[in-house]
């Protein structure tokens, strides 16, 4: 080992040499055409002699080396720099990455291994031109590309490149000089294929990576070879045993020496010259395989039949998750009033009260299922979306501020709508009426879905990777288990006997209802202007100012005796009135508030706003990282952070132990969050993370948070760090 690491050394001393020495050869300066450096020609190229504007087209870089000489592919191996392009032109051109061909397996002297290619290379990126351009309009293209080239010694070479194309008016005109050799360079992009699907483990140093299909029988393949996308994932020059059985196909990879921690992701390309497809033509395929406890563990229950025991388990889970959420702030206005009804009902007959029980719970279960059923539909359409998700649309919260306080005002006694929505929300108030606790149900489940009870969001994360019928049948589960108490309540009607007796003081209890209304309307108008601004939450005032005024109108026109015609005109009027309104406070759009320094102050905690990128260079730098994934509409996620950040010794503890905290904004819609929340085997908020340098794996908190909870997590960060130093120092 000692051997192996000297030699590394030398290696890159010997390159650091080589660019000191070379560092000022190999450049030239190129108007338009190849450019020639001391070991390599090249030329930035299209696919096309012309563009259209706003189209998209390919574009490349084309390098033809000296026999002998070779480049670096995206990840080098075990030492080398890839090909990194800076674009110069002022136009707004959208160029993508590069789409990187299969490299090579290269043995470089010292038993290292590098991957890159000989010989001539193409590297081809995705360009979208501008919107504006016009026809005959001629646009320049222009880059400085760096590279490190290679045979013996290594050489750092750049050269600035650039291309001039034309507008043309209607049509394009494809370079038949340059066409076959972006078309040969496409075959040897990898690809992903669906028909084979790929799975793996780690442990103890070492990553098992299963793949099979059932798409054709399997060949006996001479040769597989794994290339990482990533530097310092796995051991490049390791050997990659690999055993074929069936149509399954099973394969071992080193974890690097310079990796700390687990392989969590095994992302990059399988090679075959034997190919992947029927045919043996695809040689290349794209792999992407979570490795996480949490992935592998909604795998496996994906893979097991409905009602295994694991299955069962996510079930309880979902029934007890529900459960809790009636406990939730969230729920509490439109289950309060619900709790009135029953006690309005308690002197009736119980098959009576039975069925405003049971069609209350069939208004909760229907309205999960239908909720449910949405976001499934609209995941598999592509977007990334998670529990909640309506809450993430400023019309939706209009539409619920509307309603909130048109309820309450109707609980006031200020109105009655005949048979409108309003109406069917009043007969829910005052218990008259099916139709009333039907909606009753639909309420309480809208309104619970800013809150995750404790276990809600373990069968959430695991139902939204199951096949439609499972999840459907989970979420089910979360809406039988929110139902439950009052299907008991109503089914057993000896048990209203210790509510109190109906009696003229429910009047002034049912008025009272309507302030949590109001409160519930006024956290829905704050959420409103987080997501829209200033601008925004004052288009909802307004309409919320013609919404009153139509209220107004119809029961100023009620307290007097008027004419069919003028009833007809009066409430046209006020229809008009609420609906402008609502359409004015809904055309609002969501804006992103955030300072200049990407950091903003809470509670008098300092925030990084999240990104992937940012907790991957934090955990690089061998930080201790608590990330909050929140929202504002997400009254648990507030809660919490009310509870716990106003504690000056969790504060004082968090900068003790040097804490980098990022808070992952959920409020509006956020694919990057999403993909993070699943990546947890979680579909909501809230979700607390902690990464530490002394922790194997992220260390993930319960839901509902206290200052203890928080503080004893700590203090295992800083046991664990205590320990890990120590062992450090033996090493």
């Amino acid at each position: 080992m000692r051997t192996t690491t000297s030699m590394f050394k030398n290696f890159n001393f010997l390159l650091l040499f080589s660019i000191l020495i070379f560092a000022l050869h190999g450049t030239l300066k190129a108007t338009g055409g190849p450019v020639q450096t001391d070991n390599a020609e090249v030329e930035l190229i299209s696919e096309q002699k012309n563009i259209l504007p706003g189209q998209t087209f390919w574009i490349g870089i084309r390098m033809d080396m000296r026999d002998g000489w070779y480049v670096y592919y995206r990840n080098p191996g075990d030492s080398g720099m890839p090909m990194m392009v800076n674009w110069l032109h002022e136009k707004e051109f959208n160029i993508g990455e590069i789409q990187w061909p299969t490299p090579l397996w290269i043995d470089v002297s010292g038993g290292l291994t590098s991957y890159g290619y000989y010989d001539n290379i193409l590297f081809m990126m995705e360009a979208t031109a501008p919107s504006d351009l016009q026809p005959d309009d001629e646009v320049t293209l222009m880059a400085e590309a760096d590279w490190l080239i290679c045979e013996d010694i290594c050489i750092p070479e750049y050269a600035d490149i650039e291309l001039t194309l034309t507008v043309a008016e209607d049509e394009v005109e494809y370079n038949e000089q340059w066409l076959p050799l972006f078309a040969e360079t496409r075959e040897k992009l990898p690809v992903t294929l669906d028909y084979w699907e790929a799975s793996g483990s780690y442990e103890d140093g070492r990553v098992t990576l299963t793949l099979s299909t059932d798409a054709f029988s399997l060949p006996e393949y001479s040769e597989i070879r794994y290339f990482a996308k990533e530097e310092s994932e796995i051991e490049n020059g390791a050997e990659q045993p690999f055993t074929v059985s069936g149509n399954s196909i099973t394969m071992e990879l080193q974890k690097s020496s310079y990796k700390s921690g687990e392989i969590e992701r095994l992302w990059g390309l399988l090679y075959t010259p034997d190919g992947w497809d029927e045919e043996g033509k695809i040689n290349a395929m794209v792999v992407d395989v979570d490795l996480t406890e949490e992935a592998i563990l909604a795998e496996e229950v994906s893979s097991l039949p409905v009602f295994s025991s694991s299955f069962l388990l996510i079930i309880g889970f979902a029934l007890l998750g529900g459960l809790i959420l009636n406990l939730m702030p969230c729920v509490f206005p439109i289950l309060s009033i619900k709790v009135m009804n029953f006690m309005q009902m308690s002197g009736q007959s119980g098959s009576k009260v039975k069925t405003h029980g049971w069609i209350f719970g069939a208004g909760v279960l229907i309205s999960f299922l239908i909720l449910a059923g949405l976001l499934l539909l609209l995941r598999a359409g592509g977007q990334e979306l998670g529990w909640g998700f309506q809450l993430q649309t400023p019309a939706f919260i209009a539409f619920m501020t509307f309603l909130m306080f048109g309820l309450g005002l109707s609980l006031m006694g200020l109105f009655e709508i005949g048979n409108s929505l309003i109406s069917v929300a009043g007969k829910a108030n005052t218990g008259e009426g099916l139709r009333g606790s039907f909606f009753s149900g639909i309420l309480a489940t809208v309104l619970a879905t800013p809150c995750t009870a404790p276990f809600m969001g373990t069968a959430l994360g695991v139902a939204i990777t199951l096949p439609a019928t499972s999840a459907l049948m989970i979420f089910a589960a979360l809406g039988i288990g929110m139902a439950s108490p009052y299907i008991i309540l109503s089914s057993f009607p000896y048990l209203l006997k210790f509510l109190p007796k109906p009696g003229g003081w429910m009047e002034t209890f049912k008025q009272l209802l309507a302030f949590p209304l109001f409160a519930t309307a006024i956290w829905l108008i704050w959420v409103f202007g987080q997501q829209t601004g200033v601008d925004g939450l004052t288009r909802l005032l307004i309409g919320l100012l013609m919404l009153s005024f139509g209220i107004w109108i119809l029961y100023r026109w009620n307290a007097f005796q008027i004419s069919t015609k003028a009833r007809v005109f009066s409430r046209s009027v006020v229809t008009a009135l609420i609906v402008a309104g609502f359409l004015f406070s809904a055309s609002s759009v969501p804006v992103t508030q955030q300072n200049e320094d990407g950091i903003t102050v809470s509670l008098g905690v300092e925030w990084q706003n999240f990104s992937n990128e940012l907790v991957d260079q934090y955990r690089d730098q061998g930080k201790n990282i608590f990330i909050d994934f929140t929202a504002d509409w997400c009254i648990t996620c507030k809660a919490n952070e009310r509870v716990v950040f106003t504690s000056n010794r969790v504060k004082d503890r968090f900068d003790e132990l040097g804490f980098e905290m990022i808070k992952a904004d959920w409020t509006n819609r956020n694919p990057e969050i999403t993909r993070a929340l699943e990546s947890f085997g979680r579909n909501g908020v809230p979700l607390y993370v902690i990464y530490s340098p002394s922790l194997d794996e992220p260390m993930i908190l319960p839901e509902l948070l206290t200052p203890n909870i928080v503080l004893n997590a700590l203090d295992q960060i800083e046991l664990h760090g205590e320990d890990f130093t120590e062992a450090s120092s033996y090493n």
